[in-house]
């Protein structure tokens, strides 16, 4: 039978998608291209006669081809947003930064994360108004509102992921990234009487020879409390409970401890109180050197989340002798860290050096501010370094 004059014949496939082929109302050669977001294929007349001419418009036309469909899904992947959130990601992983990992949670969550909401978008779709309904959606999906620092963790890493684009000259202009409220928690730390009850408890706790789930409280663990005031040092695996012998020096005059730390911000080099010096040399046997690569504090648990724990065990003990256990104003061992730096800043009359202090501290001038400077009462020392006379 012979064909119909209308039939297609002659289909040269050029590439996945994209073919010419011949119809026996015309001379020239048509292309067929598919449309994945309109779901249909298109076709149009090359007006060429020669197939190799045919297949040179063809491909120009496939790649000068937009969709009428108006979508927020990228086209290629290379201009999505879970191609640059991972590669975000993999950049800060290979550059060492503590947050990577914390950013894969949130973008990898398989309920809201990140890549299940805004994965499939193209960057150039993502704008305010995209990024406030993300964050009114994380909140929907939930019994009770995400906390706003939460959310703000978000915001940071969907910046972080449009700034590599913006780089990189997919996008010319960043979005404005909707503020979230910044409700400053206070840190809850001790005053000089709490902390006088405390160590009185300990003391009691001691000669009591009390055990706090299996563990002996000893001299040395109200050692380690005391050693945070006076090193200004985070209770942490990267800071406190990871220091070993061959990160500490003796040095000075007055003499002081230099540490060097290994932390969430990054490595530096904290400055003690001279009378963490004995405090320190104390767990030295007298008469040996000790193996530099012992932990300072707790050596006895390898595994220092083991050691943590139990730091905390003891420490809810002794503040239990002292009755001042409080579900609604929990003190932990954060909270000498925190009595450490409003102390030093009282203490010095308005004298320190906050940009010193908070340096030594691994922390920053604004949350010194926010946290600590805002609530110090106004002593008679402080209000006479804010007087001056004229000259």
């Amino acid at each position: 039978m012979p064909e119909s004059r209308s039939a297609n014949t002659g289909f040269k496939d050029i590439k996945r998608g994209l073919a010419i082929f011949k119809n026996g109302h015309s001379r020239y050669w048509h292309l067929r291209l598919w449309d994945p977001l309109a779901k249909k294929y298109v076709r149009r007349s090359t007006k060429e006669t020669n197939r190799l001419d045919a297949i040179s418009v063809a491909v120009e036309y496939a790649q000068n081809f937009k969709s009428p469909v108006d979508t927020i899904h990228a086209t290629q992947k290379s201009t999505s947003f879970e191609y640059f959130a991972k590669k975000m990601n993999d950049i800060d992983r290979m550059s060492g930064k503590r947050s990577a990992d914390d950013e894969a949670k949130l973008l990898n969550r398989s309920k809201d994360g990140l890549l299940q909401y805004f994965g499939p978008w193209d960057v150039s779709k993502i704008n305010t108004a995209a990024v406030r309904d993300y964050l009114y959606e994380l909140d929907k999906n939930r019994g009770k509102a995400l906390a706003e620092s939460t959310k703000a963790k978000h915001v940071i890493i969907i910046r972080k992921t449009l700034s590599r684009a913006l780089e990189e000259g997919v996008l010319s202009t960043l979005p404005v990234m909707p503020k979230t409220k910044t409700e400053d928690k206070p840190r809850i730390a001790f005053t000089d009487e709490g902390w006088k009850r405390f160590d009185e408890a300990a003391k009691h706790v001691i000669d009591n020879q009390e055990v706090a789930r299996g563990v002996k409280v000893t001299r040395r663990h109200v050692s380690l409390f005391r050693f945070i005031i006076y090193t200004f040092l985070r209770p942490t695996e990267k800071e406190l409970f990871g220091i070993k012998h061959k990160d500490v020096k003796v040095k000075g005059d007055p003499a002081h401890l230099e540490i060097v730390l290994h932390s969430k911000t990054g490595k530096r080099t904290t400055v003690t109180m001279p009378i963490a010096v004995p405090m320190y040399t104390g767990t030295i046997m007298p008469g040996t050197s000790p193996d530099p690569d012992e932990y300072v504090w707790m050596p006895e648990y390898e595994n220092r989340t083991t050691a943590i724990n139990t730091a905390r065990r003891i420490f809810n003990h002794i503040l239990h002798a002292a009755n001042m256990y409080d579900e609604n104003q929990k003190l932990t061992p954060y909270s000498l860290r925190h009595y450490a730096l409003q102390k030093r800043m009282i203490e010095s009359g308005g004298q320190v050096n906050i940009y010193n202090l908070a340096k030594n501290a691994g922390t920053s001038v604004d949350q010194l501010q926010r946290f600590y400077l805002k609530s110090m009462p106004l002593t008679g020392e402080l209000i006479q370094n804010l007087q001056f006379e004229n000259k």
